[in-house]
């Protein structure tokens, strides 16, 4: 059954609506068995009502993409790195970000700071990695606002100038909204 008009989505969601919470359930955990990105997002998905224990997945998930993958799963983790890192902002931004958008912003600091192992990791797909990181750039500038986060500007300036793979441009315009906000709130330091 392909998913290709929004009316096929809302079929969907209403035969899915239909079934019992403990079916739903069980089809959900049997997910979690998968080793890519859907095994990954299922599990943080599960984790999400306990913010340290999503925190620590998020955490995991980052820091796996140091980690060179086989040479007989290159391609096929090359195609997924892009993915992973979509589910990877999913969570961050529904589950982490409206609670404590200080570990969001610290956890989006990480993952830029990985920015070379995802490109590296990621074979000829590196069009999914340039969106996933403006997605990241726009949740750290949320997580910036709403949490007040005092010493980001120098965060995101150091990391926007250790721009070795183009994947932190999109921090350009964080820094700007930074420094125009600084400047707008601290009038007296303008020459």
């Amino acid at each position: 059954m392909p998913f290709e008009t929004t009316q096929d989505v809302d079929e969907a969601a209403a035969r899915l609506a239909r079934r019992t919470p403990e079916s739903l359930a069980s089809f959900i955990v049997s997910l979690t068995h998968d080793d890519g990105p859907i095994g990954e997002h299922v599990r943080a998905f599960i984790l999400a009502d306990v913010q340290g224990e999503t925190i620590a997945s998020l955490e995991e998930r980052i820091g796996s993409l140091t980690q060179a993958p086989p040479d007989h799963s290159r391609h096929q983790s090359g195609a997924h790195v892009g993915q992973r890192l979509t589910y990877i902002l999913d969570t961050l931004e529904t589950a982490v970000l409206p609670k404590d958008p200080r570990a969001a912003f610290s956890l989006l600091v990480r993952l830029f700071e990985n920015d070379g192992c995802a490109m590296e990791s990621c074979g000829d797909h590196h069009g999914s990695l340039s969106s996933a990181f403006e997605r990241a750039a726009g949740l750290m500038s949320r997580a910036v606002r709403v949490g007040s986060i005092s010493d980001a500007l120098t965060t995101v300036e150091c990391l926007s100038a250790d721009d070795a793979y183009g994947l932190r441009r999109s921090l350009d315009s964080v820094a700007g909204e930074l420094a125009g906000e600084s400047a707008a709130s601290n009038p007296g330091d303008r020459p």
